[in-house]
């Protein structure tokens, strides 16, 4: 399943199109490709929208 997240790195806030691996009442685990690193962690629930489709973009 693919969702919009919103993320920080640093002072900087993106909302990007993750992959979904878990989804729980609190937490979303999910996976994100930066150049050529996978990246995986859990945001909070709230920080998630379910999309539509292939791929979305804010």
């Amino acid at each position: 399943m693919r969702a919009l997240a919103w993320l920080k790195f640093g002072d900087t806030d993106i909302r990007c199109t993750v992959q979904v691996k878990r989804w729980t009442v609190d937490a979303v685990g999910i996976e994100l490709q930066v150049g050529e690193e996978r990246l995986r962690c859990w945001v909070w629930q709230g920080a998630v929208e379910r999309v539509e489709g292939p791929t979305a973009h804010a």
